[in-house]
């Protein structure tokens, strides 16, 4: 089970390693801890299973999921699937904020550099939120698509904040008549 669990976390690091644009850059130099009640490796294929419960962290990086799948190709981490209901992931943004998103699954797809998230997907950034049934995320460019034939995608908007001068001359202006 140790054996198990080692692979896994081998996997997990190499994974997460590969995604720049959700880390801060301290989160890659700390210790990573994953848990789950059961955890399952094929060396015949490749897979290693994580299911129930499953709690991986790093620094500011906080995953839940009810099950991970990471799956090696030539001894290296080709796809994750993270499946839940929904799947939970929180971190830090070097100099932005907190990034927070829930869907039911989370696929990073690393030959294709990109994760795709489905299934009530809702990102909240410190720049705003966004909401839809599927979004896909570009590693190496850090751009984002949302949405699909037939679906919507949601991103409210807030206004430009005031600066304090400009909020105080409105407040204290008397109304013309």
């Amino acid at each position: 089970m140790a054996v198990l669990l080692r692979s896994a976390s081998a996997l997990l690091v190499a994974t997460l390693m590969a995604t720049p644009a959700f880390a801060a850059k301290a989160d890659r130099e700390q210790p990573m801890q994953v848990g789950a009640e059961r955890s399952q490796t094929s060396e015949k294929t490749g897979i290693t299973v994580l299911t129930g419960d499953v709690h991986i962290d790093q620094g500011s990086l906080l995953i839940r999921a009810d099950r991970g799948e990471f799956e090696q190709k030539e001894g290296e981490v080709s796809r994750v699937v993270l499946d839940g209901a929904p799947v939970h992931l929180e971190q830090d943004i070097d100099q932005q904020g907190r990034l927070k998103a829930d869907a039911k699954r989370i696929e990073y797809l690393l030959a294709e550099q990109k994760v795709v998230m489905t299934g009530g997907v809702r990102i909240e950034r410190p720049r705003g939120v966004l909401s839809g049934e599927r979004v896909i995320y570009h590693l190496d460019t850090g751009e984002m698509e949302a949405g699909e034939p037939g679906g919507r995608v949601n991103m409210p908007i807030a206004p430009k904040p005031k600066t304090q001068k400009a909020a105080a001359a409105t407040v204290t202006e008397a109304p013309k008549s």
